[in-house]
């Protein structure tokens, strides 16, 4: 059985989000609908495959934010995420004045040399930075995560003045991860 087109296999897939988040249980939920081929459904993101049916324990379950933290109190490890990071600590989809936020806290840099470092995206980035002239053929372009000639991780790293945090200041369009 194929898993796109309107033959798709019906499969489950369990996603962490709690209690506390229902917008965006929803958005998954009408990107679901869309995904069926539901023409009223509001969201018109692309990447719901079709056959998938989300289900949301922890948010079935009536467990929050604060449920989770006690959760992982009670066990003899730390996962060693800074508090409000969420899973994807230094994801670019969540915008550079966010990023710039949370790489000024006392925490966010314990885990060097993993992407829970915000160096480690800077030098991602830049051994990933595409460089091509200009349209007007004077001087080059530069592309990297946060759109030509914007803000870099290293410039997020270093205490970027918020002019420089650029279009993406406030997370990118096509954010739609359910992390």
């Amino acid at each position: 059985m194929p898993m796109r087109g309107p033959d798709a296999a019906l499969h489950i897939r369990l996603l962490g989000l709690r209690a506390d988040e229902s917008n965006r249980v929803g958005r998954v939920l009408s990107r679901t609908l869309f995904a069926e081929g539901a023409s009223t459904a509001s969201c018109t993101v692309r990447t719901q495959p079709p056959g998938e049916r989300p289900y949301f324990p922890l948010h079935e379950a009536g467990i929050d934010a604060a449920g989770v933290i006690d959760f992982w109190q009670r066990r003899d490890f730390d996962l060693g995420i800074p508090n409000g990071a969420g899973n994807c600590v230094f994801c670019f989809m969540k915008g550079t004045s966010s990023l710039v936020k949370l790489g000024a806290k006392p925490d966010a840099r314990r885990r060097s040399g993993t992407p829970s470092d915000m160096d480690w995206w800077a030098d991602f980035e830049e051994r990933h930075l595409r460089t091509a002239p200009k349209r007007n053929g004077e001087g080059v372009s530069r592309f990297g995560f946060f759109g030509v000639n914007s803000a870099t991780f290293a410039d997020l790293a270093s205490d970027a003045e918020p002019a420089a945090y650029g279009r993406y200041a406030n997370g990118t369009p096509a954010c739609d991860c359910t992390d």
